[in-house]
């Protein structure tokens, strides 16, 4: 049994380390306005206990990533009523939570989240959000733990007819994660090839769409566009519209979205977009040495 412990603490490791993307912390335990309206919002439930107030609380502690309390208030939630948005709010709030914590510590938090975005996806096996939640999970986890990549395949297979852009990111991501970089980039490709025959450009067209669609997908365009020398034009529209719609919610550091956004641009020959985006981000370089260093390494 030991033995076995060890093997997965090995291979969850090695599943943290292939995604380069932290992911963003909030200080909410000194933040003192948070903490009085979290109290605020306690007093209220403890003086009448509505449903409401639950997915009020727990709604409310995820977006300042107080991962612990979001966690709580979500199963209080489910216990009274499941729903699948619910289920999935305690799944992202327990997977936040295992990346924060120490590898044994994880563990509790995986048993939490797995469970959770299985539900989510059997109360609505059509949401693409909840999807793409379940491929990340049946890859990132051993088969110990109830991974399985014939069965991601399978959810991807299903997205792809749901939504092609974001099946061929997630099976993109698939082939990343078990380090096969050239089937990544051509699937990669025909994300652009996609997106140039229906959408044709950066236009209103494709911004309503990522409005509709999985928060993380503008980034997730944006960083595989500049992993894999793509088409410059659809990763600067993207990381575009994240970054000007950036808020409290969101899991990515705003500086990893300028890191993503440089190293795609500096590939361009539009210098006047560079020198406006370097201007942005010179604020943040001293607090991102790889930023600082990304942009020495630019020559205007």
């Amino acid at each position: 049994m030991k033995r076995l412990f060890l093997l997965f603490m090995i291979l969850f490791m090695e599943v943290r380390s292939q995604d380069a993307t932290p992911i963003a912390t909030y200080p909410f335990e000194s933040d003192i306005t948070y903490q009085n309206k979290l109290r605020e919002f306690i007093n209220l439930y403890e003086a009448q206990p509505t449903l409401s107030l639950l997915d009020t609380l727990a709604r409310f502690s995820f977006r300042h990533k107080d991962w612990e309390s979001s966690i709580s208030y979500a199963q209080k939630a489910i216990d009274q009523k499941p729903t699948a948005q619910r289920y999935f709010l305690l799944g992202g709030a327990a997977g936040f939570r295992a990346l924060e914590v120490s590898i044994f510590s994880s563990m509790k938090y995986i048993n939490i989240m797995k469970p959770a975005f299985e539900k989510a996806m059997q109360l609505e096996p059509e949401n693409i959000l909840y999807l793409r939640a379940q491929v990340d999970v049946l890859v990132a986890l051993p088969s110990l733990l109830g991974g399985s990549i014939e069965k991601a395949q399978s959810v991807i297979d299903k997205m792809i007819k749901l939504d092609p852009i974001e099946g061929l990111l997630a099976q993109g991501s698939l082939y990343e994660n078990g380090k096969d970089i050239k089937r990544a980039k051509e699937v990669y490709l025909q994300v652009i090839d996609y997106l140039n025959q229906t959408l044709g450009s950066c236009n209103e067209d494709f911004i309503n769409y990522l409005k509709k669609s999985r928060r993380d997908l503008a980034y997730d365009l944006g960083r595989v566009t500049a992993d894999f020398d793509l088409n410059i034009s659809w990763g600067d529209c993207s990381l575009s519209y994240f970054e000007s719609t950036y808020g409290l919610s969101d899991t990515v550091p705003k500086t990893w979205v300028y890191y993503q956004w440089l190293r795609l641009v500096k590939k361009g020959t539009n210098r006047e977009r560079l020198k406006s985006l370097i201007s942005k981000v010179i604020p943040l370089e001293n607090k991102f040495p790889k930023l600082e260093t990304l942009i020495e390494e630019i020559n205007l």
